[in-house]
């Protein structure tokens, strides 16, 4: 009797995708903890990336002058628009989806990549106009060579995503350290040779390509073959639709984000250009360092409790005190110690840039509140709504940098800063409308540290006018920064309700500690 023989069951089996677990669902107390978790992974990981960069960036800003990091300003916002509609937003849509499974993962991977394709060779192709519209013929070659940057992050992107949306955000900032640290050194040393603008350029690049690689080999999916556009699910459709209104908005916010800056290159030249975004980087600082790395973590952990009201408004709540009660007495700070610390980080030859960034501290400091609507607009679905706030608020921002050309770059900081000012409330009040989350649930998650911080810098501010102390050097500046530490902690305590609010934190503390529950995904 013959023996049976399977090669077609063999062959079948090899050709299955290798199972792999994209979906992470828990319950709400497990969800709360992995939540805690992520985020105190995220911000465990700041003071490294804090010293990293701020020591890379004080060494640069002695071997460039302000031209070399103006020409890479010139072809930072191009890059930013194009990263805006990077996969048509069905990296976000791939995080925020509640069940998803290997076939739709494998779709999205192709679709992001022909939209891809196609934004890097427009860019490629445009670099000689974006030379002529600066004045600036060292762009040709510039936006080329960053082009590889954005390509090595356009590539891995979907593998990001789903690394976000499992939550191993353990595993996203370590990448994104020592992408980082690698950048940096790069960077340093080209710039040691003499090589000026280049070395920023290589410092983008670098970090790109090594977060893009980072990425694409700890995530172990990988995509199947590619089907047919006729035959994309209804699902896929609708993952589209939500991504496509997502990229509109992004395009259109990044432009009102942005065009400060191209209108400060295209009528004052790459010196001026060089200044004003030194500045803007800086008084921006404290808040990418908190809103930046909290985005994955609050659109997951908030689109997973979107289903119960009650548990969206808790999770919402915790991580709107966790933004605001680090970010905003920072700012404060940098409102009152700003221009000290940025003489001691960058030099004598970046005073001119010190003004401007004073008046954008107060830009980020209101601005702020409004810019995390991005996490409830995303967390809830509600990306067309987010996409017709854009087309309102972008017009306004856009109009007043315009305006204040007429002053030079200090009056487009300060228009900027105008618009932020009129159109916060509006922006959150549009947002709340249709989620579970009310004004007064806004306010009550940051009034405490608002208040907090602007008292602190108050106190500092009078202290130091009272007791003559000097504003620069670095013991001048410890001594400034742990008094208004010692002021906001008690105020914030003196507050109404603010020992509660610092014994919830302790109890959240005291709850991820605990081995009771299991947050493996």
């Amino acid at each position: 009797m013959k023996r049976l023989r399977l090669p077609n069951a063999i062959s079948i089996r090899r050709r299955q995708p290798v199972p792999q677990d994209l979906n992470f669902t828990a319950s709400e107390a497990v969800l709360k903890r992995r939540s805690l978790q992520s985020s105190l992974i995220t911000f465990g990981s700041q003071p490294i990336k804090l010293l990293m960069g701020i020591g890379a960036t004080s060494i640069l800003a002695r071997l460039l002058t302000p031209t070399d990091f103006g020409i890479v300003a010139m072809a930072l916002p191009w890059f930013a628009l194009m990263e805006s509609v990077n996969s048509l937003g069905l990296g976000t849509a791939t995080v925020q989806r509640e069940h998803l499974d290997h076939r739709q993962a494998s779709t999205i991977f192709w679709l992001s990549s022909g939209i891809n394709l196609a934004l890097v060779v427009a860019v490629l192709l445009a670099a000689p106009a974006f030379a002529w519209f600066y004045q600036e013929a060292r762009l040709t070659a510039v936006i080329p060579v960053m082009t590889l940057g954005i390509a090595s992050v356009f590539l891995s992107s979907q593998h990001q995503s789903l690394l976000a949306r499992q939550m191993r955000f353990g595993v996203l900032t370590l990448i994104e350290v020592g992408a980082l640290g690698l950048g940096a050194t790069v960077a340093i040393g080209v710039a040691l040779l003499g090589w000026g603008y280049w070395a920023l350029v290589l410092q983008l690049v670098i970090y790109q390509t090594a977060q893009g690689l980072g990425y694409w080999l700890t995530c172990s999916w990988r995509p199947s073959r590619p089907e047919k556009l006729t035959q994309l699910s209804q699902d896929i459709r609708t993952m589209f639709a939500y991504g496509a209104n997502l990229s509109g908005f992004h395009l259109v916010n990044r432009v009102g984000i942005e065009m400060d800056r191209v209108l400060v290159g295209y009528v004052n030249g790459a010196s001026a250009l060089g200044l004003y975004s030194v500045a803007y980087n800086w008084a921006y600082f404290p808040f990418n360092q908190v809103y930046l790395p909290l985005i994955n973590v609050a659109i997951s952990g908030l689109s997973r409790a979107a289903s119960d009201r009650e548990q969206y408004k808790s999770q919402s709540r915790q991580i709107l005190m966790l933004m605001f009660g680090l970010c905003l007495p920072a700012l404060a700070f940098l409102g009152v110690c700003g221009q000290g610390l940025l003489l001691l980080l960058l030099g004598d030859q970046w005073m001119e840039a010190f003004p401007i960034f004073q008046v954008l501290v107060l830009s980020v400091f209101v601005g702020g509140f409004y810019r995390v609507t991005k996490w409830i607009y995303l967390s809830t679905g509600q990306t067309q709504r987010q996409l017709r706030w854009s087309v309102l608020h972008t017009p306004v921002v856009v109009a007043a940098a315009a305006l204040g050309t007429q002053w030079g770059p200090l009056g487009v900081a300060w228009g900027v800063t105008l618009a932020s000012l009129a159109l916060t409330y509006p922006a959150i009040a549009y947002c709340l409308k249709f989620t579970p989350l009310t004004i007064a649930d806004f306010v009550e998650s940051v009034w405490r540290p608002t208040v907090a911080s602007l008292a602190a810098a108050g106190i500092l501010l009078v202290g130091q006018r009272a007791m003559g102390l000097p504003v620069n050097g670095m013991l001048a500046l410890l001594f400034s920064a742990i008094a208004f530490g010692c002021a906001y902690a008690v105020t914030f305590i003196l507050l109404p309700g603010g020992w509660t609010e610092v014994l919830g934190a302790y109890r959240d503390l005291q709850m991820l500690a605990s081995k009771h529950v299991d947050i493996s995904p």
